[in-house]
């Protein structure tokens, strides 16, 4: 009996000693993987929608009208307003049902 009560002692001790270490492993680095903290945050523009899609493209809308095929330049200052000044556009960019859609999103253009 008293040998049991010393094995589950000794458990205890062994997980109270390990359990620190392996959260310290969890955590990282300070400041963490840039990658990691998701999508930059979409600034509010007046006369535009914008969302990021499932694959992290950025997909930014009209909401008088839907842009037309041939509004790109428009889009893109739309977006690059919504990114705080830096979309990363590239020839990926495309038009999608009234919709222009930046494949590589917000961030420093390729």
């Amino acid at each position: 009996m008293a040998n049991d009560r010393m094995t589950a002692g000794l458990a205890k001790g062994a997980v109270a000693m390990i359990l620190p270490t392996l959260l310290a492993g969890c955590m990282g680095t300070p400041g963490g993987n840039e990658a990691s903290k998701g999508p930059r945050r979409l600034a509010a523009v007046e006369g535009y929608t914008a969302a990021y899609d499932a694959s992290g493209a950025l997909v930014v809308m009209r909401q008088a009208q839907p842009f037309a095929n041939d509004e790109g330049a428009e889009a893109k200052r739309a977006a690059n307003a919504i990114c705080g000044g830096a979309v990363a556009s590239s020839i990926d960019d495309t038009y999608r049902d009234g919709a222009w859609v930046f494949p590589m999103g917000c961030g420093h253009a390729a």
